[in-house]
């Protein structure tokens, strides 16, 4: 019982954790994005990386170590949707993510640099898409946790 609280305990942190990081990348990015925002995101966005690999690894040690078992996660369809929509916001992050790359760079080389206001309006979007989907999960999680999607 002790282990099956610790994890989820972990795993709930984590996913709360990428919630935040998420929304401060949205709020950081709905404004002037000077060089010190830009270096600021950057270092955010290297977490959530972080946080996503933290979050993945405890949702796996509940799958096989947990009180309910493999089995319980295996014939469940919210499980897999969870994992689906997970697998989407990592999708969707790349190209914040690479951006954010860029940008560190570019700020690095010229602190004038600024990005161009079409692309910080793309990643937006991109990091709206990754909110939305990311969203879903703990409804997802709830149904699961209560025996919802049972094969």
């Amino acid at each position: 019982m002790f282990l099956d609280w610790l994890l989820a305990s972990f795993h709930h942190l984590a996913v709360f954790s990428l919630a935040g990081i998420l929304a401060a990348e949205l709020v950081l990015t709905a404004s002037v994005l000077d060089n010190r925002i830009v270096l600021r995101l950057a270092r955010i966005d290297a977490w959530f990386g972080i946080v996503a690999a933290i979050a993945l690894g405890a949702g796996l040690a509940r799958v096989f170590f947990a009180a309910k078992g493999a089995d319980y996660y295996a014939a469940n369809t919210f499980f897999w949707i969870k994992i689906a929509l997970f697998v989407a916001v990592a999708l969707i992050s790349v190209a914040p993510t690479f951006s954010f790359i860029v940008w560190r760079r570019r700020v690095r080389a010229d602190v004038a640099f600024r990005p161009p206001a079409a692309e910080v309006s793309r990643l937006r979007m991109a990091l709206y898409a990754e909110a939305a989907l990311f969203a879903l999960i703990p409804v997802c999680a709830a149904a699961m946790a209560r025996g919802y999607g049972m094969w």
